[in-house]
C-alpha cells in the first residue's frame, strides 16, 4: 500500500498498537474510490506460503468449527488525503491471500516489499447509542482473527457487482445491520474519522463514527435475531464520556484489538479535541 506523504492529512503517526495514516472528518461525498483490476504483486515463494497457510488453517477450522471462507475482498493499493478529500485506489484480493500474508505472515513485507501484502480494506465504527454509549462487541471464538477480543462493529470492503462501485460507507451500514439488526433508517450519516493500520497485521482500516436512534437495551433485544449475530458473544458498551473512555481503555487494554483502541481514540479526538487525544495517549502510556 502506497501513499503520497505530501498529500496526507497530518502524515503517518505511530500510536503504539496502530499507525494513524489519515485523520479528519470525511462525509460520504468527500471519499473518492477508484477501482483497478491491478493484481497483487507476488512471487512463487509468497504463493507457497499462502497455499500452505490456507491448507493448515482450513484443517484447523474444520476441527474447531471456526468460520473460514475464501471470499473476494478489496485491496487498498494507494491512498491520498488532505483536509477536504480522501482518495482510495482499490483492487481485487481474496481472504486466502489476506490470511496468508497480513493475517499470519505480515513480516513478508520486510523480505519482499510491502506491496506483496493483501492489505484488504476494513471498516469499523464508533457507534454512539441514544443513551450515550459507544457500542463495541466481544468477538466470537469462531472468527479467524482476534477471537475473544473486544472489537468494533464492521467488516471488510468487498468488490462491486457488475457495473457497480465500491462504497465503504455502504459496507459499514450493511455490516451494522447484519451484526446488530439496526436498520439504516435508525442511523445518522456516518463520518469517516481516518485511516489506520493495525501494527501487528498492517491491515488498513477506515474508522467511522455514527449515531443510532436505539438504546442499549433495545439493541441487545433486537440483535439476537440479526443475520450475523454469532460474530459476537456479547455487547460491550463504553460510556460516551472523556474520562470514561480513558478508564475503559486502561482497564481493558489487553482485551482490545488495535482497531478497537484506534476507534475509541479517534472518536475522542473528534468529539473532545486534540488536547484530549494528547492527554489520553500520554496518560495511557504512563500506566500501560
Amino acid at each position: 500500500m502506497a501513499h503520497d506523504p505530501s498529500n496526507s492529512a497530518g502524515g503517518s503517526r505511530d500510536c503504539g498498537a496502530f499507525f494513524l495514516d489519515v485523520v479528519g472528518c470525511y462525509a460520504r461525498q468527500h471519499v473518492h474510490v477508484d477501482w483497478t483490476d491491478q493484481p497483487r504483486p507476488t512471487n512463487p515463494q509468497i504463493e507457497q506460503v499462502i497455499e500452505e497457510t490456507w491448507a493448515s488453517q482450513t484443517q484447523h477450522a474444520d476441527q474447531t468449527k471456526r468460520l473460514l471462507y475464501n471470499g473476494r475482498l478489496c485491496r487498498l493499493i494507494e491512498y491520498a488525503a488532505d483536509n477536504d478529500r480522501m482518495t482510495l485506489k482499490i483492487g481485487p484480493v481474496s481472504f486466502k491471500e489476506f490470511l496468508g500474508t497480513n493475517g499470519t505472515h505480515a513480516h513478508l513485507r520486510y523480505l519482499h516489499g510491502p506491496e506483496v501484502l493483501a492489505d484488504p480494506l476494513g471498516v469499523s465504527a464508533a457507534i454512539v447509542t441514544r443513551d450515550q454509549f459507544i457500542l463495541l462487541g466481544r468477538r466470537s471464538r469462531h472468527v479467524a482473527l482476534y477471537a475473544g477480543r473486544i472489537h468494533p462493529i464492521g467488516g471488510i470492503v468487498e468488490p462491486p457487482a457488475a457495473n457497480g462501485s465500491v462504497d465503504p460507507f455502504r459496507t459499514l451500514i450493511d455490516e451494522i445491520s447484519e451484526e446488530t439488526g439496526i436498520s439504516v433508517e435508525d442511523t445518522s450519516p456516518p463520518c469517516c474519522l481516518g485511516l489506520i493500520r493495525d501494527k501487528h497485521t498492517v491491515q488498513p482500516e477506515l474508522i467511522f463514527e455514527l449515531e443510532v436512534h436505539r438504546d442499549m437495551p433495545s439493541i441487545r433485544a433486537e440483535s439476537v435475531s440479526a443475520r450475523d449475530a454469532e460474530e459476537h458473544t456479547e455487547w460491550v458498551p463504553v460510556r460516551n464520556h472523556p474520562a470514561a473512555v480513558v478508564t475503559f481503555i486502561e482497564h481493558h487494554f489487553g482485551d482490545l484489538t488495535p482497531v478497537a483502541l484506534a476507534t475509541l481514540l479517534l472518536h475522542g479526538l473528534y468529539r473532545w479535541g486534540s488536547g484530549w487525544f494528547a492527554a489520553a495517549r500520554g496518560y495511557l502510556r504512563s500506566v500501560i
